[in-house]
């Protein structure tokens, strides 16, 4: 069972819309949806909030950090709520996925998302639960940087807040770990989201 949730970001208010804080975005979309209002916690290096599912607490954490040193925040909240590696979901930007995609990943394997880097070599372990979330490539190499500390447009906002949507109608199912519905959910949502980026001005 999934305890608690990690948007990967860099921390303030000028990264809010950049596509590599679509981690943080998310944790602020179902923050919303549950009426949640965060606490700093200097200690812990982050921004905590939670909400309950069947009488369990899932905790929702924003890093007061930058995104390739998120793992100070998470391994300090992990430790203080004693929360284990495999009850950790952590969700981030993904190059390699078109706009709007996700992924649900056991294990990590290939790595080269730095904050993802950065967690596997404090907690060294590959044993997190992930949701992958697509933001495309600028098709250069060296355009990346520039494209994931650049702003994501308005279209690219809505259709990363339909992503979002999908996510979180079916949060139950992933903070169970419900793998039949997990796979569901994607499958389902990776065919509609070409037709809804057609669709979205």
């Amino acid at each position: 069972m999934i305890k608690l949730i990690i948007g990967l970001s860099n921390y303030g208010s000028l990264y809010n819309n950049n596509r590599h804080n679509v981690g943080a975005k998310f944790i602020y979309t179902i923050a919303k949806y549950n009426n949640l209002i965060f606490r700093k916690d200097i200690k812990l290096f982050s921004c905590i909030s939670k909400f309950k599912i069947d009488n369990f607490n899932i905790y929702l954490l924003l890093p007061m950090t930058y995104i390739n040193m998120n793992s100070q925040s998470l391994f300090a909240v992990a430790n203080f709520y004693n929360i284990k590696i495999n009850e950790i979901l952590i969700v981030h930007d993904e190059l390699d996925l078109p706009l709007g995609k996700i992924k649900f990943k056991k294990k990590i394997n290939n790595i080269s998302h730095n904050g993802i880097k950065n967690i596997v070599l404090t907690f060294n372990n590959k044993n997190f639960y992930r949701i992958k979330i697509g933001i495309g490539h600028p098709g250069n190499k060296n355009k990346v940087i520039n494209f994931l500390l650049s702003n994501m447009s308005t279209k690219e906002l809505k259709i990363i807040g339909y992503t979002f949507n999908s996510i979180i109608k079916n949060i139950r199912h992933i903070i169970y770990l419900d793998e039949y519905n997990i796979s569901k959910l994607i499958f389902k949502h990776n065919q509609l989201i070409q037709l809804i980026k057609s669709n979205i001005n």
